[in-house]
């Protein structure tokens, strides 16, 4: 809930608005809507491999996931998704097709996760920000995942890899 209003300053009070308890501005009487926020990862594969990160940071820090990250509130989903596979591999790409959408709530936050088969156009993948390391995977070979929403979406890669008898 946010306790101070951001467009005037006044201390917030709970009120139901659409059979929603939300955090409501008395002076102004701005309403806030608890939205989602919206993800994109960035499934790039290359001869029956995938490129994964190895997290720099929280959530996830340690472990192996798909590149991406949070899309800016003025930004195009496939712009986020460029920008962030520019940040954490170097590379540019270019976002196919999207994925299976999918929606998870992680503590009090609601997300959106964009998942985007994309293709490599440009560069060779190397470490950026907020990563500590990249690899390519073959299907029999993922590394322990830091989401569940990046393994549903390699658990579908794994199963079309094998489909076309890539692996």
């Amino acid at each position: 809930m946010i306790a101070y209003c951001s467009s005037c300053g006044s201390k917030t009070e709970t009120r139901l608005v659409a059979k929603q308890s939300l955090s409501a501005c008395p002076q102004c009487d701005r309403i806030f809507f608890r939205n989602p926020k919206v993800v994109v990862t960035a499934l790039i594969e290359n001869a029956g491999r995938v490129l994964l990160v190895l997290r720099d940071i929280e959530p996830g820090c340690g472990l192996w996931g798909l590149p991406g990250g949070y899309v800016d509130w003025n930004e195009h989903p496939q712009d986020a998704l460029i920008r962030e596979c520019m940040e954490e591999v170097r590379i540019r790409v270019e976002p196919l097709d999207l994925l299976a959408v999918q929606h998870i709530v992680m503590g009090e936050e609601g997300l959106v996760i964009l998942p985007y088969r994309a293709r490599l156009v440009a560069g060779d993948p190397a470490v950026g920000d907020e990563v500590q390391q990249i690899g390519w995977f073959s299907p029999d070979g993922l590394p322990p995942l830091a989401f569940a929403t990046h393994r549903k979406v390699l658990q579908h890669w794994t199963q079309e890899v094998l489909a076309r008898g890539a692996a």
